[in-house]
This record gives C-alpha cells, sequence and structure tokens, in this order.
C-alpha cells in the first residue's frame, strides 16, 4: 500500500531554504571559477605575446588561442552544427548518432587541444594530462608558473 507523507509547512520551508543555500553556493563558486578562469586567459594570451584584452571578446578569443596553440581554426567550426543541433532538427531519426558523434568529437578535440598547448609552453605529458582531465586547475597552473611560451618553435621541433 502506497502511503503520502505532506511536509508541514515549516518542514517546506526549511528545505526551501536548504536548496535556495545550496544553489547560492554553487553559485557564488561558478562566478569565482569564471572570473579566474578569465585572469588566466588574459594572463595565458599574454605569455604567449597577445594582447590580454584579446581573450575577453568571444570567438574571436577563439580563434587567437587557436593561433596560439598552432590548431587550426576550422575544426573548431566544424563543431559547430554538432553542438547546435541544426542537422538533428533538420533530420530527428539521425539525433542519437549524431550525438554520439558530437561527444566523441569532443574528446578527441580536449586531448588534441591539451596536447597542443601543452607543447606551446614545452610541458610534459603528465601535465598534458592534467589539462584534460582537470583543465581549470591546470589551465591556472600554466598561467601563472614560470613556464615560457615557445608556440610555433616546439611545434615545428616535433615534426622534425
Amino acid at each position: 500500500m502506497y502511503t503520502s507523507t505532506t511536509l508541514t509547512q515549516n518542514e517546506a520551508i526549511a528545505a526551501g531554504g536548504l536548496l535556495g543555500g545550496m544553489l547560492a553556493t554553487y553559485g557564488i563558486f561558478m562566478i569565482a571559477l569564471y572570473v579566474l578562469m578569465i585572469v588566466a586567459w588574459w594572463k595565458l594570451f599574454t605569455k604567449a605575446g597577445e594582447k590580454g584584452w584579446k581573450s575577453l571578446i568571444p570567438i574571436y578569443n577563439l580563434y587567437v588561442y587557436c593561433r596560439i596553440i598552432g590548431l587550426n581554426f576550422w575544426i573548431y567550426v566544424l563543431a559547430i552544427p554538432f553542438g547546435l543541433g541544426l542537422l538533428t532538427a533538420l533530420i530527428p531519426s539521425i539525433a542519437g548518432v549524431l550525438s554520439i558523434i558530437s561527444a566523441v568529437y569532443a574528446i578527441f578535440l580536449a586531448i588534441y587541444e591539451a596536447i597542443l598547448l601543452g607543447n606551446a609552453f614545452k610541458k610534459g605529458t603528465g601535465f598534458k594530462v592534467g589539462l584534460v582531465l582537470l583543465s581549470a586547475i591546470f589551465f591556472l597552473i600554466l598561467a601563472f608558473d614560470s613556464s615560457k611560451y615557445v608556440g610555433k618553435k616546439a611545434i615545428e621541433a616535433k615534426k622534425d
């Protein structure tokens, strides 16, 4: 037999207050992380010889970031139809397949981007793994450590 339990008014107020407090804490944490990432991007752009303000402009900051790490910007442009779901809106029957393709593409892109970013600052394999798994922390470390940007020199050296 199913029995229903109802909350008293005081219990409902307490539950709402607890949920509100949790959401407020999460919001403050995310704002702080966002501000830290803005500072890290600014610092990273400056280390790479670019002006820091370029990190603040959406899409253009991604273009400059791709130049910094030696990645072709069009690789990101290819991800746009999958991310926006344009193709799934046109052909709903392939939505599941495109979702899987999009997830796999994003994972490979994150790994490749971490490798290129690590190479651009002469970082080892462990640091590159950290960039993939704990990207926010390792991005901050990279922005504020004493590493120097070698950029295309490191990319060219890997080819030889």
